[in-house]
């Protein structure tokens, strides 16, 4: 845990870490580890099977991936390595494919 040195209104007292390295600063990021933790996501191996499985997505659970998803896209732009930087980027595209699936 690390001690912020900002504060806001919504700011935690200390922050998380869990352990896939997501942090919490604030209540509202507690509250997002919570949603990351109830829904497991498979890796996708096809659009067709990243909207099969989003189909059945409530939609707390499309938010929860969406914001998953950004979070994988941002880190696919950050990364240096060029494979490891092909692969987030895929999972995160397949990710939104899944996130705006609808049940047919």
């Amino acid at each position: 845990m690390i001690t912020p040195l900002l504060r806001s209104e919504d700011a935690i007292a200390t922050w998380l870490i869990d352990t896939a390295g997501n942090v919490a600063i604030s209540n509202s990021d507690l509250a997002l580890l919570g949603r990351i933790q109830s829904l497991i996501i498979p890796v996708f191996s096809s659009t067709e099977e990243a909207m099969e499985w989003g189909s059945h997505l409530n939609p707390e659970q499309r938010v929860t991936l969406l914001d998953i998803q950004r979070r994988m896209s941002n880190s696919a732009q950050a990364e240096a390595d060029l494979q490891r930087m092909v692969n987030l980027a895929t999972q995160s595209q397949l990710m939104r494919e899944a996130a705006t699936s609808v049940r047919s």
